[in-house]
């Protein structure tokens, strides 16, 4: 492999893909790269049925989401870390090797919950299928999380404070 020049990061705001956003931060130092953040909203339907809601309300959704990413990038652009994002629409792993083609990265940092059992086979792993799909190198960093039922419902307020997340798809 050549010189890293471009680390693509998927986020979804959750601690696992903040933590993988931290390490590529790191990497970006060491290699002098920059970094182009993503955040993937998911076909309507899925994993909320959008149907039923009305346009204006995803346009809102979709303005909120931006919001959310670009205040993830300022906090490191304010530490002189070269950051770019990109707001795309579809099914997650595909869009994200895709990004990585299209943007001409040279590496992919993303967080994954490291489920087990029904939970994977429930849920799916957005991290395997960039994995196993990529057109470039993943590095994956690996947050355990409690099981499914187990996890606390942020409140408004928490929710507030990532932004308009609930439609986000967690890596």
């Amino acid at each position: 492999m050549e010189k890293v020049d471009k680390i693509l990061v998927p986020i979804d705001f959750s601690p696992c893909s903040e933590a993988a956003l931290s390490y590529a931060v790191f990497l970006s130092g060491q290699l002098k790269a920059t970094l182009l953040l993503v955040h993937v909203i998911p076909p309507l339907g899925y994993p909320i049925d959008f149907a039923t809601v009305q346009p204006l309300a995803y346009q809102e959704f979709k303005k909120g989401t931006a919001v959310a990413l670009e205040k993830s990038a300022e906090r490191w652009r304010r530490e002189g870390i070269p950051i770019e994002t990109h707001l795309l629409k579809g099914e997650p792993a595909i869009e994200i090797g895709a990004a990585a083609a299209h943007l001409e990265c040279d590496l992919i940092v993303m967080g994954t919950h490291g489920r087990k059992g029904m939970a994977h086979l429930l849920m799916g792993s957005v991290a395997e299928k960039v994995v196993r799909s990529a057109p470039v190198p993943v590095v994956t960093i690996r947050t355990e999380i409690p099981f499914v039922m187990e996890q606390k419902v942020p409140s408004q307020q928490e929710e507030s404070a990532y932004g308009a997340e609930a439609g986000s798809v967690c890596f």
